[in-house]
Parts: structure tokens; sequence; C-alpha cells
């Protein structure tokens, strides 16, 4: 066993470098699932392979997990898009210690997840930035 990095964390891993997930864990996303299943196939012994039944039950079971992702997702960009023209407060703070806060001017997705573009002061100069989405703490004006 040896240790590794994973998005800033580190975690206990084998000696092939794959994550060892503890029980209660929400580390666990689809990369770790499939990496976990290709593993599993590449180290199966050819003489005693196992039942393919088990194998295209935990195939059903990652697209089962990556659609429910691709919802989550979905509905995420979905609530950012309504927040486009209402004042928020975000949960990260300037240099000087204020909180972030201001008119959402737009919303997008890309691979890294769900952003709005919210024009902010920044340490008293007028500016837009762009959040993840899950940084908004509070909605002013519903």
């Amino acid at each position: 066993m040896s240790d590794i990095t994973i998005n800033g964390t580190t975690a206990s891993a084998t000696t092939r470098n794959t994550p060892i997930v503890q029980s209660g864990s929400d580390s666990l996303d689809k990369d770790a699932f499939l990496k976990i299943l290709t593993t599993e196939l590449s180290n199966q012994d050819p003489d005693n392979s196992k039942d393919t039944t088990q194998y295209i039950a935990q195939l059903a079971q990652f697209s089962s997990l990556e659609q429910m992702q691709n919802l989550n997702t979905t509905t995420a960009f979905s609530a950012a898009a309504n927040l486009v023209g209402k004042t928020v407060k975000l949960s990260v703070y300037d240099s000087t210690q204020n909180q972030y806060g201001g008119v959402v001017q737009s919303s997008y997705k890309n691979a890294y997840g769900v952003f709005v573009k919210v024009k902010v002061s920044d340490n008293g100069v007028a500016t837009e930035k762009d959040f993840p989405y899950d940084q908004v703490s509070e909605i002013d004006n519903v």
C-alpha cells in the first residue's frame, strides 16, 4: 500500500495506485468506478474466468451512476440559469475578507461543472468573475 493525492486529498492506494475508498466516503465517482471495473477485468485469470453476469450488472450500475450524474448536472445548470438577473451572495471572500456578491450575468457549464458569471466589486473595482454554482450561498431577490 501507498498514499496518493486526489483533488488535493491524500488517500491510501494499492501497489498499483488504485485509490482505496473508505466505507461511507463520497469520493467514489464514475471515473473511480470505471477504473475499478477495468482493473478487475485486466487482472482476471483467463483459466478461471468469473461469471459474466457480474460484469453486466456492474456495467448497468455504471450506466445508472453516469445518468444520475448527468441529471444532477442538468438540474444544477437549470437552477444556475434561473439566477440570471438576480442578486446573489457567494461563499467566497476577496483579499480584504469581504464576501463576494452581485448580479448574475450568465451561467454556463463545461467539463469542470456549472458556473455563474457574477458582476462583483473586487476590492472596490467592478468586474465580472466566474464562480462554481455550488458557491452561491444566498439569493437576495427571489
